[in-house]
């Protein structure tokens, strides 16, 4: 008698340990991943799934989700009462809808959920019921009370496993994180921290370029810094217009218009004396610019915003003829060292490779293009030359220019 009561206490204790240690480790994934990970892409779709009518807080939506989770599982528990060395099965359902919540985005496609989770379902609930044949052969007689008995680090490996699943479900793209946080960042006045994400990264797209844009504009540093990011798509991608392949979901557009000036449906309410709209849909971002362009006139020590926008899109499409004509109209350039860097790097190629015979002289950016040559003829092949290059002559305008020529 004394021997099945010192059994039978065995056993509820490591049953007892093994539920503390599953529900311990779930708590601590599912609020990391949430609250660290997931929280931008959560915000991202909140957003554009309400139609901009509720927001996304990082702390209670972790908890809430974490919470309904839990409760799931409890719920499974209930009904299965697995507790022994399958417990960690009655994690499964929620693990499942942890990963599907993960990976949505917006817009809002089902993928293969519709058909991939009742597989998932079905198979477990076939383990479920194969656990439950099995209790009455497992022999928990000699079973260790320890965290490191057994049964204990049997839970945790199937754990683990769900997590590794929940991971591959999620979405986890590089670049849809990076125009999250970016975005985030920018909605919170923060052009710092929307430049920090992904900057060291290759990978990129016109949305994340357009955005990137956007904070160094913020900062009055987009024609110096702009070219030691990775660029995607052209300058029409540069402002969500007509023709554009980027796009904004959670910043409002009107932040990005009004920083430049002019709204514009503003531009297209205009109508001349006779009542007749002076422009007409649709706008692309370079009619956008020069319409600001025409409408306005440079006031104080720099050039306003959109005259940036208008040159580096030059820059961005390799127009270094239309570059070199519309420089002057708003910087001088007797003064080199007034000149942004990419400008300078630009006309230093203009020279060296259109027109020998333009008149420009920055001796200090020359003798970089110089070095900038020397890795170009020596690695001819852009594979090689990328990995030859270094960081300061990797973040000019001549390697953004010669790049996959």
């Amino acid at each position: 008698m004394a021997n099945y009561s010192l059994h039978f206490s065995n056993c509820y204790q490591t049953v007892k340990l093994t539920k503390w240690a599953c529900s311990a480790l779930f708590l601590l994934f599912s609020f990391s991943w949430l609250y660290w990970f997931q929280a931008d892409m959560l915000a991202v779709a909140q957003h554009g799934l309400s139609g901009g009518k509720t927001s996304y807080d990082r702390m209670l939506g972790a908890l809430i989700v974490t919470g309904v989770l839990l409760v799931l599982q409890l719920i499974v528990y209930a009904f299965t009462r697995l507790s022994r060395r399958t417990h960690a099965l009655t994690y499964l359902p929620s693990f499942l809808l942890l990963a599907f919540v993960s990976s949505m985005h917006y817009p809002f496609r089902w993928g293969a959920w519709p058909w991939a989770a009742p597989l998932v379902l079905l198979l477990w609930g076939g383990s479920v019921w194969l656990a439950k044949k099995v209790y009455p052969f497992e022999n928990d007689a000699k079973e260790p009370v320890a965290l490191f008995s057994r049964r204990v680090w049997l839970n945790l490996l199937q754990m683990a496993a769900m997590m590794l699943g929940v991971v591959a479900l999620s979405n986890t793209n590089a670049v849809d994180h990076y125009k999250a946080h970016a975005e985030v960042a920018l909605l919170h006045d923060d052009a710092e921290e929307a430049l920090r994400v992904g900057c060291r990264s290759l990978e990129t797209d016109p949305s994340l370029t357009m955005l990137r844009t956007f904070a160094l504009a913020q900062r009055g540093e987009l024609a110096d810094h702009l070219f030691e990011y990775a660029i995607s798509g052209t300058s029409t991608d540069m402002l969500p217009l007509a023709g554009s392949h980027s796009h904004l979901t959670l910043l409002p557009d009107t932040l990005l218009w009004d920083f430049l000036g002019q709204r514009p449906d503003s531009l297209l309410l205009l109508t001349d004396s006779l009542g007749q709209p002076l422009f007409r849909a649709p706008l692309t971002a370079k009619r956008y610019l020069d319409l600001l362009a025409a409408a306005d006139t440079l006031s104080g020590d720099r050039p306003l915003p959109y005259v940036d926008y208008s040159l580096v899109g030059m820059l961005i499409d390799r127009q270094l003829d239309s570059f070199v004509v519309h420089l002057p109209r708003s910087y001088s350039l007797s003064a080199p060292d007034s000149l942004p860097r990419h400008y300078r790097e630009a006309l230093v190629l203009y020279r060296a490779q259109c027109d020998t015979s333009f008149m420009y002289s920055d001796a200090s950016t020359e003798n970089r293009w110089y070095q900038y040559m020397q890795l170009d003829s020596l690695y001819p092949r852009y594979t090689e030359r990328r990995v030859r290059t270094d960081d300061s002559l990797r973040a000019t305008y001549w390697y953004y220019y010669h790049q996959r020529q």
